[in-house]
């Protein structure tokens, strides 16, 4: 996911950038662009571990929420009180 993210972000920026730079001492459009992609590409991979690690983390806390009700239903139940 990052890697694509850069990949669009580095084509459709670096189309922007001029073709002679007055600063190409200091740096270039170009080499900016491509530095700035490759940080967004990292974000984004990132953001997108996150999220899948967060959504690994509300499934496991829904399974045994959902396994201590049916304990407690288990335990609550007239049959195993009479029996």
């Amino acid at each position: 996911m990052g890697v694509a993210v850069a990949w669009v972000a580095r084509s459709v920026a670096g189309a922007s950038c001029p073709e002679y730079d007055a600063l190409r001492v200091v740096s270039s459009c170009r080499d900016l662009v491509g530095s700035l992609a490759v940080r967004v590409g990292v974000a984004a991979g990132v953001a997108v571990l996150l999220m899948e690690l967060l959504s690994a983390g509300l499934r496991r806390t829904a399974e045994i929420m959902e396994e201590h009700r049916r304990t407690a239903a288990i335990e609550r139940s007239p049959e195993r009180v009479s029996g």
